[in-house]
């Protein structure tokens, strides 16, 4: 166990930390904020009947997150349109 913490502690020392400059397209991720609000809105008004407010509210994070997640990999990667693009990654001290 001491060699795996000392093999860790070692890497950490000499410098294997990396870090990326990230450009966020803010326009397009508060456009599918906005659409994944609405959708998870309306999932959770179909889905959820009668019942108490947590069962709204958890309806309507999981499928708010769901449906975000889902929207920012058909555009990251399906349509070539992305969210979220790396500049560029270099080691950091």
């Amino acid at each position: 166990m001491s060699s795996l913490a000392h093999r860790l502690l070692g890497a950490q020392e000499a410098g294997w930390h990396y870090a990326a400059w990230v450009a966020i397209d803010v326009r397009l991720f508060v456009f599918l904020a906005l659409i994944s609000l609405l959708t998870a809105a309306g999932i959770a008004a179909l889905v959820v009947k009668r019942k108490t407010f947590w069962d709204y509210a958890s309806v309507f994070i999981v499928s708010f997150t769901g449906t975000l997640l889902l929207c920012l990999l058909i555009f990251n990667e399906v349509a070539q349109y992305p969210v979220f693009v790396v500049e560029t990654v270099f080691a950091f001290p």
